[in-house]
């Protein structure tokens, strides 16, 4: 009988202290990056500079935006080594969703050099197959193995849905 009083004591007193041992904790709102509303992943289709060729054969593959460990006005684009290979920082106008970077900027995957240029993002301005609207993403760029040609890059946000994974391009 002294066991059961034993526990039964404990367990009050274990329940007793889970109401009074924790202290009120306030939410905290770590906040988003400084390009947060330019980041995301996208589908990116490289095109000659024609504007509507595929470049290479090419379709589409994703990408990536986001914001540099700085946190400040920059952001990366980044294919992931998929297919043009680039990954390189660029500079962001937030207010005007537009980028760019340095001509003959560090290209990280290939260890050459890209100029991008004209980079803009316009909100829900794209329908995809599953009938959601996202953001659009164009730019341009010229690598260093391939001077004087200007690569165009288009693309749409990714809604991971999957009838819209793997989209394929078509003119």
């Amino acid at each position: 009988m002294k066991i059961y009083k034993s526990i039964i004591g404990a367990l009050i007193l274990m329940v007793s202290l889970s109401f009074t041992s924790c202290d009120e904790v306030e939410d905290v709102n770590v906040g988003g990056s400084s390009v947060e509303k330019m980041s995301g992943d996208w589908w990116v289709i490289a095109l000659e500079p024609d504007g509507v060729t595929p470049a290479y054969g090419g379709d589409y593959v994703q990408f990536s935006t986001y914001n540099t460990a700085a946190n400040n006005d920059m952001m990366w684009v980044d294919d992931h080594g998929h297919w043009m290979e680039i990954k390189t920082q660029v500079e962001t106008d937030l207010d005007a969703m537009t980028f760019e970077g340095e001509p003959n900027s560090d290209e990280l995957i290939t260890g050459g050099t890209v100029s991008v240029t004209n980079g803009v993002i316009t909100k829900a301005t794209y329908e995809t197959s599953s009938n959601t609207m996202v953001d659009e993403i164009t730019f341009e760029a010229e690598f260093d193995w391939a001077p004087g040609t200007v690569f165009k890059f288009k693309g749409h946000k990714r809604t991971g849905f999957a009838e819209d994974e793997n989209p394929h391009y078509s003119n």
